[in-house]
Formats: structure tokens, sequence, C-alpha cells
């Protein structure tokens, strides 16, 4: 039944694009303006999320694999590292989009969704490998 909720939130994660398209500098929302300024905050709460849900999934995987015998508990040690150093780059870039002028921050959306992106993918992957 975990699994089944696991793999639930992880579809749920990648049918939620995270701002994906590109939007206008202002827009129409209920009748309200919604300045580039705000777009910027929903991208970077929604990627923040994003993360945040992954790093859960990554440590609930962890708790898993730990029960694994020593000789598989070693491959799942190389991947949670793996999954963790990705994890570490998204974060980087997540900072790095946080403290950008509101004019760079839509230069910086798609290495940020290409990190998350391969973060997501090696996770599938190694939950994967756990099934086994």
């Amino acid at each position: 039944m975990k699994r089944l909720s696991l793999l639930a939130a992880l579809v749920l994660l990648m049918c939620i694009p995270c701002c994906s398209q590109e939007a206008p500098s202002t827009q129409q929302k209920n009748g309200e303006h919604v300045t580039a300024s705000q777009q910027r905050d929903a991208y970077q709460e929604k990627a923040e999320a994003r993360l945040r849900e992954l790093k859960r999934q990554i440590d609930v995987l962890n708790a898993k694999a730990s029960k694994q015998s020593s000789e598989t508990r070693k491959e799942f040690d190389r991947q949670i590292a793996n999954l963790d150093r990705q994890r570490a780059t998204v974060q980087k870039q997540l900072d790095k989009l946080k403290a950008s002028s509101q004019q760079a921050w839509h230069d910086m959306k798609p290495n940020l969704e290409a990190a998350m992106k391969n973060l997501e993918a090696a996770y599938q992957h190694a939950a994967a490998d756990l099934k086994k």
C-alpha cells in the first residue's frame, strides 16, 4: 500500500509541471494582474514543494534500502548518494534562482527544470531497483 501511495505521489509530481511554460511579465488572473515577481514567487514555491517531496521520497527509499542485505545495500548506498548529490544540485540552482534578478530567473528555469527531471528519473530508477 505504501508503494502505491509513493507511486501516486510521484506521478502527481510529474503531472504537475513546475511552471514550465513561459509566462508574460503580467497576466490576468481572476481579473487581477499577476506581476513578474508574483510569477517568480509562485514558480519558486512549486519548485520548493517538488524538491521537498522528492527529499521525503528519497528518505523513504533509503529507509527501505537499509533493510536489504549488505551486498544489495552497497548498491543502494551508491544510488542514494547519487540522489543526494543531484538533490543538492537542484537546491543550489533553486537558491540561485531565489537570488536572481526578476529578468534573469526566466533564463535559469530550463536548467532547474532539467536538474529536477534528472533527479526524478534517478529516483524512479532507484525505486524500481529496490522493488526487484
